[in-house]
């Protein structure tokens, strides 16, 4: 019995800490595999510039791209019988009222010199050569010579002569596009067309330069080839440099007055190029996206007129890194 007594308490305290061994462990397992857990279902956020839709004031207005051209040219004619002399413009020129288009000598004045001319050439003898030379000398300073003044201000769109050419009365010398019949031809859209009238407002808007006032002037008979779209002029207000001719641009043409809706800012509209659908990336107050398909409106200093669905001013929009990004997707302002 004393012997026994010490082994028997000897596997006792073994079995007791081997116990003790595999509860630390499997504590410890579970401990591990928790933080794991917590991990792997962490909700990823996505940061993004927000911003809000507002109320402004939007005037309905359609786009159409088009052309500066002529509206009615204005033909040089030669004022007489004669020969050109110089020409001094060519196409594209700006001009204004009384500038010198060209140089004409009479037809006589031209066949004196021409006679005087020959004369000299013909001449035998110091004598004959000096009776020559007077006369040469005499229908120089009798030739007439008529500057061919420009009518109006414009630009040169043909120059249809050359120095020496002889020029029957009428002929043409060259032609003009006055500054005043310069137009903006734009191209607006079969859906369009039934909403412009004569007097409305516009814009003119091209590459590099400052937008130009106009206004509808005429809506022409006739269809653009292929497109069947609905021409129309535009003339400029007038202030500045006349438009070059042939340049292109676009127009924006106010159909009616302004009026206050709900805005969205331009950033924030996602289109669809082959849908032709926009969309919106709306935020709730929960923090999650979610994606609205809107219609936009008219355009005002780079916010959209928001016309359906109808959202409150102040609701939170996606301005930027909305691209990508999923329905509930947690997001947070970037800073």
């Amino acid at each position: 019995m004393t012997r026994r007594a010490p082994r028997a308490a000897w596997l006792a305290s073994t079995a007791i800490l081997a116990a003790g061994f595999a509860l630390a462990g499997c504590g410890g397992g579970r401990g591990t595999g928790r933080g794991a857990a917590a991990d792997s279902s962490a909700e990823p956020v996505a940061v993004v510039q927000l911003g809000q839709l507002e109320s402004r004031m939007f005037a309905d207005e359609i786009v159409a791209s088009g052309v500066w051209k002529s509206g009615g040219d204005l033909v040089v004619s030669a004022p007489f019988d004669g020969v050109v002399e110089a020409v001094a413009v060519r196409s594209g020129d700006r001009v204004a009222s009384g500038d010198t288009l060209a140089v004409m000598v009479t037809r006589e004045s031209e066949s004196t010199m021409r006679g005087a001319e020959l004369m000299l050439r013909e001449a035998r003898d110091s004598e004959a050569r000096a009776e020559a030379e007077r006369a040469l000398a005499q229908a120089r300073r009798e030739r007439v010579r008529v500057p061919v003044l420009s009518p109006r201000a414009g630009v040169v769109s043909r120059r249809a002569t050359e120095p020496g050419a002889q020029l029957a009365q009428g002929a043409e010398i060259a032609t003009l596009v006055p500054s005043a019949a310069i137009v903006f031809e734009a191209r607006i859209p079969p859906r369009d067309a039934p909403s412009v009238r004569r007097g409305q407002p516009a814009w003119v808007i091209e590459e590099g330069r400052a937008p130009r006032a106009a206004r509808v002037d005429r809506i022409l008979p006739t269809a653009g080839s292929g497109d069947q779209s609905t021409l129309c002029w535009l003339t400029p207000d007038g202030a500045g440099d006349p438009p070059a001719i042939d340049r292109y641009g676009s127009a924006r043409i106010t159909l009616g007055a302004p009026h206050r809706a709900v805005g969205v800012p331009d950033s924030a509209v996602v289109e669809d190029d082959l849908t032709g659908t926009s969309r919106v990336a709306l935020v709730g107050p929960d923090g999650r996206l979610a994606w609205a398909t809107v219609t936009v409106g008219a355009a005002q200093q780079g916010w959209r007129e928001l016309r359906a669905p109808a959202l409150a001013a102040g609701t939170r929009v996606v301005l930027e890194g909305q691209r990508g990004l999923e329905d509930r997707t947690q997001v947070r302002a970037a800073p």
